[in-house]
């Protein structure tokens, strides 16, 4: 008698799962697998009509395959189920439990025979797998594993009017054709993609300060930065901080001065873009931060010191690195929950289980430095829409941490998310993605500055950061502070003089070129470039001049230019140095006058 073989697939977030009984061998049959997404937009609502072709080849005369059944998560928003095989309709057996949707279907008259092919037809529609995120859409696919020698392919195709182009591919598509993307057997368990190449976050982040002495203090917090990767556009401080600088890695600080046991709330408010490729105009101001940098970014640090240096003795790239952090941490859900406590890099590899994302970075940081690799930590927000696949799991507001390395090839920074590749299976090594927002780099100490949603003083929520279509606009404002010349100056002299150039603007200011002019007068150190000034941000330009005129009297001027546009003037008076030379005779024959009408009046 034939052997019937039920096969089982099981569909979950992260993959479909062939599974049969013990009765039935991998050798038996061959399953290739066809799946297609089409993509329908209605309003700011995408929905995917998903087919799945699932072609089974019998491989023996003496078996063939009778029943198989696919289970959804319940999260899944499916309607309109349809199933067919070759001889028209089969009606599914559907049962639903606390976790899944299992859908059970019987071939109504199966083909026998080696080599005989039995096909199975599945349409449904999803309208939760595509989201529409802000300029983007996203989208996780889940792959099916242990498919055996069988093919596979998986077909994206969008909406014909669209002009959303994909952006990121974890992994890279085989084709892509106009509005179709295709996978071909792809290895990897889940398949993410983005279509659009830039998105932007509306971020309202709160900051409360409390001064508990009995002195004023001066106090410093952490604004999101510019970066590589992310662009802020600011809409208000409010209050503004006292002043503003940029440290040496590239974080954005503000000082507040707090007089004794005061307190103080900051409401930083802007629109935040974050890009799929390195912004090429950050490019140059990266590489010249690291002539600073270098000289820290391999130092052992706390959270960051392995002692067990057999356990990373084979490691020598970074990829070596991300692999062996993802494959050998293991994460703890039931810690993003509680009063979590950092346990650094050597911790964690006596205790593997314990890890979260503070954990998989400290790692990865402390084993680079180990291998002669520059890397650093970040700590923000990652925007994840299912915190089993992507957890964020910083305390205070729930943020997230991920490692940066120096690419010495491109001399740049490249971003790596070991976490979420552990829980999600996603690529974060080859290709980064848009749900990353940076709000501080520890490069230089692993714990200061603080990011936004660590400047608590009770319980509230400080984090709010949601997906926007709004588009920001740059406001370029340059403001000329402390700038003035004396009513006079002689020819033969040289003068020092300065002034202050702030950003008054809602964007960094990058390459700010500043060129000071002189009329009858001669500037010495007349260019200099700013290579970044951030908003509220200011700096001193020092310079000096003296007249180019000798022996006459004349008119002097000086002219301030930013980005080749005169910003302030200032006039001078030029006095030839022989007025100096009679002031003086004239000063000094007025005190000998005056002391022999002094002695005078004594004798008399």
């Amino acid at each position: 008698m034939l052997k019937i073989l039920k096969g089982l697939f099981l569909f979950s977030v992260f993959a479909i799962l062939l599974s049969v009984s013990s009765r039935v061998y991998a050798a038996d049959f061959k399953a290739d697998y066809q799946v297609q997404y089409n993509l329908f937009q209605t309003k700011d609502n995408l929905t995917s009509n998903v087919k799945f072709n699932i072609k089974i080849t019998n491989l023996r005369g003496d078996v063939y395959v009778n029943k198989f059944a696919i289970s959804f998560p319940r999260s899944f928003a499916i309607s309109n189920l349809k199933s067919s095989d070759d001889h028209g309709e089969v009606i599914p057996k559907v049962t639903t439990d606390d976790q899944n949707i299992k859908v059970e279907m019987e071939f109504s008259n199966p083909n026998i025979g080696r080599d005989t092919v039995n096909n199975f037809y599945l349409t449904f529609d999803q309208s939760n797998l595509f989201k529409t995120n802000g300029n983007v859409w996203e989208v996780a696919i889940p792959v099916i594993e242990n498919r055996q020698d069988g093919d596979y392919q998986v077909t994206v195709n969008l909406p014909s009017d669209t002009n959303k182009k994909i952006s990121i591919a974890k992994p890279k598509p085989t084709t892509i054709s106009g509005n179709q993307i295709i996978w071909d057997n792809p290895q990897t368990k889940t398949i993410y993609a983005v279509f659009g190449d830039t998105q932007i976050y509306d971020a309202e982040l709160t900051y409360h300060l409390k001064n508990s002495d009995v002195f004023p203090i001066i106090t410093e917090v952490a604004f999101p930065p510019d970066s590589l990767y992310q662009k802020i556009f600011l809409k208000s401080i409010d209050p503004p901080p006292n002043s503003v600088y940029q440290d040496s890695d590239g974080n954005y600080m503000g000082k507040y001065y707090l007089n004794p046991l005061e307190s103080k709330t900051i409401v930083f408010d802007a629109l935040i873009e974050v890009f799929a490729e390195p912004r090429d105009e950050m490019i140059p101001i990266i590489r010249s931060m690291m002539d600073t940098q270098k000289n820290y970014l391999l130092d052992q640090q706390k959270y960051w010191t392995i002692t067990s240096l057999d356990k990373i003795s084979s490691l020598q790239t970074p990829l070596d690195i991300y692999n062996f952090d993802v494959n050998d941490l293991h994460y703890n859900y039931k810690k993003v929950n509680s009063d979590n406590t950092r346990l650094g890099a050597q911790t964690v590899l006596d205790h593997p289980d314990q890890a979260v994302c503070l954990e998989f970075t400290d790692l990865f940081v402390a084993a680079a430095r180990e291998k002669g690799i520059m890397s650093r930590e970040v700590e923000g927000f990652g925007f994840s829409y299912d915190p089993q696949l992507q957890p964020l799991s910083l305390v205070s507001d729930i943020l997230h941490a991920w490692p940066e390395y120096y690419n010495q090839d491109a001399n740049y920074w490249v971003p790596v998310d070991p976490t979420w590749q552990n829980t999600s299976g996603i690529d974060y090594f080859s290709s980064f993605d848009l749900n990353h927002i940076a709000f501080v780099f520890h490069g230089k100490k692993p714990d200061y500055p603080l990011p936004a949603g660590m400047y608590k003083t009770g319980d509230s929520k400080d984090i709010s950061i949601k997906a926007t279509t709004e588009v920001p606009l740059d406001k370029k404002e340059v403001g000329i502070e402390g700038f003035g010349l004396p009513a006079n100056i002689f020819d033969n002299k040289d003068y020092e003089g300065k002034f202050f150039i702030k950003n008054n603007g809602n964007v960094y200011l990058l390459d700010v070129p500043i060129e000071i002019r002189g009329g009858n007068i001669s500037v010495t150190g007349d260019k200099t470039t700013i290579a970044s000034l951030a908003p509220f941000e200011k700096r001193e330009i020092d310079f000096q001049y003296r007249s180019s005129l000798k022996n006459q009297p004349a008119q002097g001027k000086i002219s301030i230019y930013v980005y080749g546009s005169k910003l302030v003037e200032s006039s001078v008076k030029i006095v030839p140095h022989i007025f100096e030379t009679i002031l003086f005779v004239c000063f000094g024959f007025l005190v000998v006058f005056g002391i022999i009408v002094v002695y005078k009046k004594v004798r008399s």
